[in-house]
């Protein structure tokens, strides 16, 4: 859900450091070549010496802008939601659920990630923006929505518009984390603190979000980029 969130401005071109030009409201897309396999996935086998067999979608489409050539996953989100489950990947699971929204049917999103330990591609010369924040940065996320309309959730009560849970294996640098999502204020990216935080049990953290911040959606055709940072 691309934060075209703040529409009023905070959200620009669709994406990145020094971008497009601020497009006033919203997010406009990129044009973007078709270079994917027919269903979005491959099988990495050089990108990530720790998970030869990881699926990943390291092209675009259907991916865009900046490319997370860690594990990748394709859902199919009804307007009830839908649960996610990355693989492995460096030592970090990443599994969850989108939950309901304004969908009229159902609608491919791929969601892929990335530690920025150059497996995140530069687009048009620009590295990734780092999410600079309390603790430690562990893993940045991609969710691109390939339906023609914007996802934009809606509020049930007791249960979360997103939640993604997280395990390292070796351990999570803290013992709370929480999330942001990037935005665009004229022009630049920004990183947005996202309402949710939670406390890490084992090797593993929950981070539930019950609200739905002004603007908040995920764009057609353009990816929204979050990241997870843990502290003490």
């Amino acid at each position: 859900m691309r934060f075209s969130l703040f529409r009023s401005g905070v959200i620009c071109a669709a994406s990145a450091l020094a971008l497009a030009a601020c497009a006033g409201h919203g997010i406009v897309p990129t044009s973007q070549a078709p270079l994917a396999p027919s269903n979005g996935l491959d099988t990495l086998s050089q990108d990530s010496l720790l998970s030869p067999d990881l699926t990943t979608c390291a092209t675009k489409p259907p991916q865009g802008e900046w490319v997370m050539k860690g594990a990748c996953t394709k859902i199919t989100l009804k307007p009830t939601g839908a649960d996610f489950s990355l693989e492995k990947y460096m030592n970090i699971t990443v599994t969850g659920s989108i939950g309901a929204n304004n969908l009229k049917g159902p609608a491919t999103v791929y969601l892929a990630d990335a530690t920025d330990k150059g497996d995140i591609e530069a687009w048009k010369g620009l590295a990734f923006p780092k999410y600079k924040a309390a603790g430690t940065t562990l893993i940045y996320a991609a969710a691109i929505n390939q339906s023609s309309n914007p996802i934009i959730p809606k509020v049930v009560k007791n249960k979360p518009i997103l939640e993604y849970v997280v395990t390292d294996s070796k351990g999570l640098p803290g013992t709370e984390c929480s999330a942001a999502v990037l935005t665009f204020s004229k022009g630049k990216p920004v990183w947005k603190p996202l309402p949710v935080q939670g406390k890490v049990k084992g090797k593993t953290v929950t981070l539930a979000q019950y609200t739905v911040p002004r603007g908040f959606e995920l764009p057609p055709k353009t990816p929204l980029y979050f990241a997870v940072n843990c502290f003490h």
